[in-house]
């Protein structure tokens, strides 16, 4: 188990919205109810190697992408004191980095109630989607093209008359 997916198992554990949750590599995915499916993952904002949100991506089965929002780390918790530090004086706002192929929190590690915060709001946002499907949308639009083609089979429009009609010349 990567370091990612040890973080996504505290959100996911913390998340009402989330629903047998799988994970794969740095993903997370769970169900939503219906065709939906929700894909959480960390995600870099500019800086290589440097994850600052979280990406909430809800998904259906039939359509694809519906919608995604992210829950950016500064948003969400803003700038955390680091105790007794020199450096961080002001506090740090809290993202994970990769160095040399190991994964961390940067100087400040988020606590149960950091996590559970930003578990509450990605579980808000998925609570949207959850057994929802777009499958309705689609059924109602078939459903009137059905209905205006046998409306228009019941009641056909006149039609014009196709023969080829002569030109007759001046009676003489």
């Amino acid at each position: 188990m990567n370091f990612f997916e040890q973080e996504l198992r505290r959100i996911a554990g913390a998340c009402g919205g989330v629903i047998n949750p799988t994970f794969a590599g740095r993903a997370c995915y769970a169900d939503l109810g219906g065709d939906n499916r929700a894909k959480i993952q960390f995600v870099e904002l500019g800086t290589h190697a440097k994850f600052e949100a979280l990406k909430a991506t809800v998904l259906n089965r039939s359509d694809g992408e519906v919608d995604s929002l992210l829950f950016r780390f500064r948003d969400t918790w803003g700038s955390k004191p680091i105790p007794n530090s020199l450096n961080f004086r002001n506090g740090v706002i809290p993202y994970i980095w990769t160095y040399q192929g190991d994964s961390e929190w940067y100087a400040y590690r988020p606590t149960d109630a950091d996590i559970k915060k930003l578990a509450t709001e990605v579980g808000a946002y998925l609570g949207v989607f959850a057994g929802r499907s777009l499958a309705p949308e689609r059924a109602r639009r078939q459903d009137s093209v059905i209905k205006t083609i046998r409306e228009a089979k019941q009641n056909p429009a006149p039609q014009k008359d196709s023969r080829v009609r002569t030109k007759s010349g001046p009676d003489l």
